[in-house]
């Protein structure tokens, strides 16, 4: 993927942006209808704008990107920046989402708890026991999405980047691990290299900008789409996934 100088990169000429039609090719006979994203965000659910890429927010760009093929979709958005860690999921967003009856669930991994001094990972995984299983139990399809490289976000402040990236990679393992034990799917954006990374952070530097939440959405997205259209035999249907 070739890099392009962030002050150049715009929705037309970003790698990372969904192109278009894209989404609409990828969500083809997709058949969720009640979409609820849960997770850290700004208390107006807004993103800070970027020229080119506005300020919405992804799972408004994701309910968007499904109602290309079904209008009708609905879209609890849950972000909330009184969420700071995997446990505030679980007793402010949780309830809320269990009862929206819903089929798909998106959780954006929060970023925060993994620089905070306490972190622990062992407590992580079992709050994100109790988040996803309760989702599955009531019908839902769920995403996890791990956060981009923290290392890379001015919030880091004076950390240390190897304890960060350590944090970081002991969550993407226990998310990922129990995303296949629990017939989840999942999603890493610490991976996504320099070009998704840059220019992604509004001014306090904790929180994604419009092209942080646009790029998420297109990650989003693409991740739904691999799933409705896996190239391994045997796999599951359409908008479904195999419970555990």
């Amino acid at each position: 993927m070739p890099e392009l100088p962030v002050d150049t990169m715009n929705k037309k000429n970003d790698p990372c942006r969904l192109h278009d039609g894209e989404a609409r090719r990828l969500l083809a006979g997709a058949r969720w209808r009640r979409m609820v994203a849960l997770g850290e965000g700004r208390a107006d659910r807004r993103a800070e704008p970027v020229e080119g890429y506005g300020s919405a927010c992804w799972p408004e760009l994701v309910a968007d990107a499904l109602r290309e093929g079904e209008p009708a979709v609905a879209c609890l958005n849950l972000l909330s920046g009184r969420v700071r860690q995997a446990a505030d999921i679980r007793s402010r967003q949780l309830p809320e989402a269990l009862a929206f009856g819903g089929d798909l669930a998106v959780i954006q991994l929060i970023g925060h708890e993994l620089l905070s001094p306490g972190f622990d990972a062992g407590t992580f995984r079992t709050e994100l026991v109790r988040i996803i299983a309760p989702l599955r139990e009531r019908g839902y399809d769920v995403l996890l999405v791990d956060p981009f490289d923290l290392t890379r976000s001015p919030g880091a402040g004076q950390l240390d980047h190897e304890v960060v990236r350590a944090r970081q990679r002991a969550q993407v393992k226990h998310s990922r691990t129990l995303a296949l034990r629990h017939g989840a799917l999942h999603v890493d954006l610490s991976s996504s290299g320099p070009v998704a990374d840059a220019g992604m952070w509004d001014g306090t530097g904790r929180a994604l900008n419009g092209r942080g939440h646009a790029v998420t959405a297109a990650a989003v997205v693409r991740a739904l789409g691999r799933h409705l259209r896996p190239s391994s035999p045997g796999s599951s249907p359409a908008g479904k996934v195999p419970r555990p």
